[in-house]
C-alpha cells in the first residue's frame, strides 16, 4: 500500500506547475497601478461630496430664500397691523354689531374740498339734478339691517320693546336696526333739499300735515349732525395761503384724512338690507311693549306707520313728501 501511495503522490507532484515568477519591476508597476486607481476613486468621491454650484445658481437660491423671508415678515406685519387697527377701532367706539360682521379700518383719503361749483370734485357738490338725487338717495336710504336678540341686548335695549321683523319674511328673532351714518346722511340730505326750493318746491307746505313739522324735523337733523361732528371732533388743521389772482389770505381746504372704509360699509349694508314686503303697519305682528316717546321722531319711534296714523286722523296723505322723508 505504501508503494501505491508513493507512486500517486509523485504523479500529482509532476502535474503541478508553479506560477511564473514576477520580477520586482513588474510587482512595483502593479502596485503603482492599484494606487493610481485608488487615488482616482478618492478624488472622485471628494468631488461628488464637495461639488459646488455655479455662481448664478447660488445667487438665485439666496434671492429666493431672502424673498421668502421678507414676504413672511411683511405678511405677518401687515396682518398684525390690520388686527391692531381693527381692535383699536372697536375699542374706541361704542358697541356695534357691524364690527363683528365687517372689517372696519382706516386708510388715508385725499380731499380737494374746492369752493368752485364749476369744477366740483364730487357729484355731492353739484346742484340738484336727477343724477344728483340718485347719488344722495343711495347714501341716505334708511333701509334696516337685521339684529339678533343678543345684539339688541348688547345695544342696551329690552328686546320686548324693539320692533321685530315679520317672521314669515325674515325668520324668528330678527329685529330692525339701522346704521347711524346713513341716518346722518339722511338728515344732511333733508337740509340740502330744503336749500333748493326752486327745484324741490316748498317742502314745509308739502309736509304740513305730518305729525312732526318740517321745521321741527330740520332742527332735529341739525342737532343730529352737530352731535356727530362734536363726538368725532376733527382736530386736523387747515392752513392759510396766498392764491394767485386772489387778494389777501385764503384757506387751503385740501387735506388727507384717515377715513373708515365707507364704501365697504355701504356695500355691506345694501347686501344685508331687510326689504319688507307690503306697507308698514301701526303695530308689528308680534306683541311689543310701548315706550315713552322721549327723543324719538313720531309716536311710533320712526317715520314708519305714518300713512296709518294720517288715515286714522283724517289727514291727506302726500305720498311724495312721505317718500322724501323716509327714503
Amino acid at each position: 500500500m505504501s508503494f501505491l501511495y508513493s507512486k500517486w503522490l509523485n504523479r500529482r507532484s509532476s502535474q503541478y506547475q508553479a506560477p511564473p515568477e514576477q520580477s520586482e519591476a513588474d510587482e512595483s508597476q502593479r502596485l503603482k497601478a492599484d494606487d493610481d486607481y485608488n487615488d482616482h476613486r478618492i478624488s472622485q468621491c471628494q468631488c461628488e461630496k464637495g461639488q459646488r454650484l455655479p455662481a448664478i445658481h447660488r445667487v438665485c437660491v439666496i434671492v429666493i430664500v431672502v424673498a421668502n423671508i421678507l414676504m413672511f415678515i411683511s405678511s405677518t406685519t401687515l396682518l398684525s397691523t390690520r388686527k391692531r387697527a381693527m381692535c383699536s377701532e372697536k375699542q374706541s367706539s361704542a358697541y356695534s354689531p357691524i364690527f363683528d360682521r365687517l372689517d372696519i379700518h382706516r386708510s388715508p383719503v385725499h380731499f380737494n374740498d374746492t369752493f368752485w361749483p364749476d369744477d366740483p370734485p364730487s357729484i355731492f357738490q353739484q346742484r340738484p339734478s336727477p343724477e344728483v338725487d340718485k347719488a344722495w338717495h343711495r347714501l341716505s336710504s334708511l333701509e334696516s339691517i337685521g339684529l339678533s336678540v343678543d345684539e339688541v341686548r348688547r345695544l342696551g335695549y329690552d328686546p320686548a320693546t324693539v320692533w321685530r321683523a315679520p317672521k314669515d319674511q325674515f325668520g324668528e328673532g330678527v329685529y330692525y336696526g339701522h346704521i347711524n351714518v346713513f341716518h346722518q346722511i339722511h338728515c344732511l340730505d333733508l337740509l340740502r333739499s330744503t336749500a333748493w326750493p326752486a327745484y324741490y318746491g316748498d317742502l314745509r307746505e308739502k309736509a304740513k300735515d305730518i305729525p312732526l313739522g318740517w321745521d321741527d324735523h330740520l332742527l332735529h337733523c341739525q342737532f343730529i349732525l352737530l352731535r356727530a361732528l362734536l363726538c368725532h371732533a376733527d382736530i386736523e388743521v387747515t392752513v392759510f395761503q396766498k392764491f394767485k389772482g386772489w387778494p389777501g389770505i385764503n384757506a387751503n381746504f385740501a387735506s388727507t384724512k384717515m377715513c373708515r372704509n365707507f364704501k365697504d360699509i355701504l356695500e355691506w349694508k345694501e347686501a344685508n338690507e331687510l326689504k319688507t314686503k307690503g306697507e308698514w303697519t301701526e303695530y308689528p305682528d308680534h306683541p311689543i311693549v310701548e315706550v315713552d316717546p322721549e327723543g324719538v321722531l313720531t309716536p311710533y319711534g320712526n317715520h314708519d306707520g305714518l300713512k296709518e296714523w294720517m288715515a286714522r286722523e283724517g289727514k291727506p296723505i302726500n305720498s311724495a313728501i312721505l317718500g322724501h322723508i323716509h327714503k
